[in-house]
């Protein structure tokens, strides 16, 4: 499924009638399968240094072979590196996994602990298509499921046929987009846990080329969790899937509200341990291998110490062939 070309753009958001309402018109849809043009490609990668090298035995003296130091330091300090490299990259991999799926949206992260609501909702049905485009309900309504189980919040997809009541010519009349999913809520819920999702049609729309605007409103209790920084997160993803040629408008929504709720249901203060803890990881590592190095290398010492000269410099000579 592809979307036609235009700039994106988003309507004033609000209140209508108490509860908060705002939009995303963007630009048209178009469906049918079609490639993407243009786009982003790109990747990340990494290089680490390569270490090599061989030990060159200096000159006798006395009998015993000249070391330049203890031996093991060079490997010890190899590991150390070694491991701080392994420890850099799956750190910036990390990082680039959680940028990857921000790649060409707007999204921000969350950064404050919310709550699923307990309760507040009393179940009714997922959406509702007055125009006929969904053509999977099972896809639909998982990402919604998602959303709920995450957040307490019952999401609800409406597609409204175009009147021209809504419409100033080409423009939806915000105002009275609002007022139409009040009365809608009103009508349609008693309790103030939903969250509406809906797709206003215009004028000589169709599935092939959507060019109406969506725009939510949002319970009450809704609102504790749909905050403006949640709206934000929610805009952000939903604005990249639409623009996903490869989505289907049930695939396009459903994964809107899952990727949502993973977010914004996130708890920040866990997230910014997980350096804390690779960190403690890494240098709990790097002590038990120089504890090792250092034991070996004592006991070798102990070895070398009891044999004569003569016999280790023709066993290292040996080594070296």
């Amino acid at each position: 499924m592809g979307r036609s070309g235009g700039g994106s753009g988003r309507s004033g958001g609000g209140f209508g009638g108490g509860r908060s309402s705002g939009g995303f018109s963007g630009g048209g849809r178009s469906s049918g399968g079609f490639s993407r043009g243009g786009g982003y490609s790109g990747g990340h990668g990494h290089r680490g240094p390569h270490f090599g090298g061989a030990f060159i035995y200096g000159p006798r003296y006395y009998g015993r072979p000249y070391r330049s130091g203890c031996g093991c330091g060079g490997g010890i300090a190899t590991l150390i590196l070694l491991l701080i490299v392994i420890f850099t990259m799956f750190t910036s991999m990390s990082g680039c996994a959680i940028n990857n799926n921000n790649n060409n949206q707007t999204t921000i992260e969350s950064t404050r602990v919310r709550e699923p609501l307990q309760g507040v909702v009393t179940k009714t049905d997922w959406y509702q298509d007055g125009l006929g485009w969904i053509s999977s309900e099972r896809v639909l309504i998982e990402g919604l499921e998602d959303f709920y189980n995450e957040t307490g919040i019952q999401p609800f997809v409406l597609f409204v046929p175009y009147s021209a009541d809504l419409w100033n010519g080409s423009n939806l009349n915000p105002t009275k987009a609002d007022e139409y999913l009040e009365k809608f809520y009103d009508d349609n819920f008693d309790d103030e846990g939903h969250f509406i999702f809906a797709y206003f049609q215009c004028a000589n729309d169709s599935k092939q080329e959507m060019e109406g605007e969506f725009r939510y409103l949002s319970g009450y209790s809704a609102d504790t969790i749909m905050d403006n920084e949640a709206i934000s997160i929610l805009w952000g993803y939903f604005e990249t899937n639409y623009y996903n040629t490869s989505l289907t408008i049930e695939e396009m929504i459903s994964k809107t509200f899952s990727q949502t709720a993973k977010s914004i249901m996130q708890n920040p203060d866990e997230e910014s341990k997980v350096p804390m803890v690779l960190s403690i990881i890494l240098i709990v590592i790097i002590v038990i291998v120089i504890i090792y190095a250092i034991v070996k290398n004592n006991r070798k010492k102990k070895e070398q110490a009891g044999k004569p000269a003569d016999i280790i410099i023709e066993k290292q000579d040996e080594e070296q062939k």
